[in-house]
């Protein structure tokens, strides 16, 4: 099996290494444009082996972090229901608690 090429995109902040012109292609609509490797101080999208999390970390100190199970990745992308591959039929609509009742209490005369 053949490995896919892998390319180097940005959002202008960050950069990423996509892994297949299908990923690369996903990420274009929202705003990602093919990119140089980056130098050092430009921050570049990492995952942990273990954990699956993804960072942002310095260029300059993914060297450093690969051992402990950090490698470059794909962008964490925000989570939209509405811009995922099957999008929600139905959004609940938000209840709001109901309103406190009105005082009882009258005022008090006040003798004087």
């Amino acid at each position: 099996m053949t490995s896919k090429k892998t390319y180097w995109m940005t959002d202008g902040q960050a950069v990423a290494l996509v892994e297949g012109a299908e990923e690369r292609d996903r990420l274009v609509p929202l705003g990602w444009t093919d990119s140089e490797k980056p130098g050092p101080g430009v921050q570049v999208w990492m995952q942990h082996a273990e954990h699956r999390g993804r960072a942002k970390f310095p260029f300059a100190s993914v060297e450093l972090w690969r051992p402990k199970g950090w490698s470059e990745c794909s962008p964490e992308l925000a989570s939209d229901p509405f811009a995922a591959e099957v999008p929600a039929d139905v959004v609940a609509p938000v209840s709001e608690p109901a309103s406190p009742a009105p005082s009882t209490k009258s005022k008090e005369k006040q003798d004087g």
